[in-house]
């Protein structure tokens, strides 16, 4: 009884299919190119184009490391000092350096104005004098170098953010010995701050620098308006593309922020009504209307904006889609491809 209420409905339906497809004209257009927006949203993060390592300019024991990641520093801060025995063991022989060449500046110089006396006296030869006064000169460029080399070696002492930012990584801790070149704290400068976000795939190839979108820091109520400054492959993950954007209005960016991107981008795609789209068993299919009638046609559907949907597999320019009635047209033959259950 129920299987054959069933077969009774089906002819039913098509029955009533036929009836009205017949009694209208069938009213179809061409697939058309039509440029599409599309919003691509992605996650996002605040950061410099490169940050700032902060390493040790010379061996010794770390101290007065305060800082931890997330921490604001300003321009010139002292962020550790290098303290310990290595430090005092070199500050010393500097130090004895630079007394030596003092003690050997002063002894030629001396010998230069006695050598010069002696030859305003006529006891001394003009080329005895030359040679002591060479002798003073190579003194004083010894002293120079030896009081130059100790300044130096005081400023390596002192770790000094060279621009205000945010310390992102601390690689010692403080009372530990490091070696020459060691990193130590990471700052993510504050200024040439960009938004930089990851696509992939078909997205990636719809980013082009110019495209603008916005830029929303989580846990803010506002978002930034934000623009494509450039974009490049990655080259550590394969098919990654990294894209950094800088804001419209140039507005300071919060730094370390992390939020949500996005971009509108405008493309041209092969398109037709999403009205003339049929889902069946699973999949999408178009009827295609030409001289023979109607003619299924499986296709592939990309994303749709304004009524219009994309298609990205199983049509041309200009082929005629049924774009009304479709569903009820694709269907009205039911009668005739329904299978009668075991």
């Amino acid at each position: 009884m129920k299987l054959s209420q069933t077969m009774t409905l089906a002819a039913v339906i098509a029955l009533l299919g036929s009836h009205y497809a017949s009694a209208q004209d069938v009213v179809a257009m061409p697939a058309v190119q039509r440029h599409m927006t599309q919003t691509l949203s992605t996650p996002a993060r605040v950061q410099a184009a490169s940050n700032i390592v902060l390493a040790a300019s010379t061996a010794g024991t770390i101290s007065g490391l305060r800082v931890l990641p997330g921490d604001t520093v300003r321009q010139g801060q002292v962020i550790a000092r290098l303290t310990g025995p290595a430090v005092r063991a070199e500050t010393t022989r500097l130090t004895s350096e630079q007394k030596s060449a003092e003690i050997r500046a002063a002894t030629a110089m001396q010998a230069a104005t006695i050598e010069q006396q002696k030859l305003e006296d006529q006891l001394s030869t003009r080329d005895a004098t030359v040679r002591a006064k060479a002798d003073r000169d190579t003194a004083r460029q010894q002293l120079s170098a030896a009081k130059a080399s100790a300044r130096n070696y005081q400023s390596q002492l002192s770790v000094v953010a060279p621009q205000a930012g945010v310390v992102t990584g601390v690689s010692a801790a403080d009372g530990q010995m490091v070696s020459t070149g060691q990193a130590l704290v990471t700052v993510a400068p504050s200024s040439g701050l960009h938004v930089v976000a990851n696509f992939y795939g078909n997205e990636a190839a719809r980013v082009t620098p110019g495209t603008e979108g916005t830029f929303l820091p989580d846990g803010s109520d506002g978002s930034l308006r934000v623009v494509v400054q450039r974009t490049s492959l990655s080259a550590t993950t394969p098919g990654q593309m990294d894209v950094w954007l800088k804001p419209v209005d140039g507005r300071v960016l919060p730094a370390g922020a992390v939020g949500t991107l996005s971009l509108s981008t405008t493309t041209e795609k092969l398109a037709v009504p999403a009205s003339a789209l049929v889902l069946d068993a699973g999949q999408w299919w178009v009827l295609v209307h030409d001289k023979r009638g109607n003619q299924r046609r499986h296709v592939i559907p990309g994303p749709s904006d304004k009524g219009w949907t994309t298609i990205q597999q199983g049509l041309v320019p200009d082929e005629w889609v049924v774009t009304q009635d479709a569903y009820l047209l694709f269907h009205q033959d039911f009668a005739k491809r329904y299978q009668q259950a075991d």
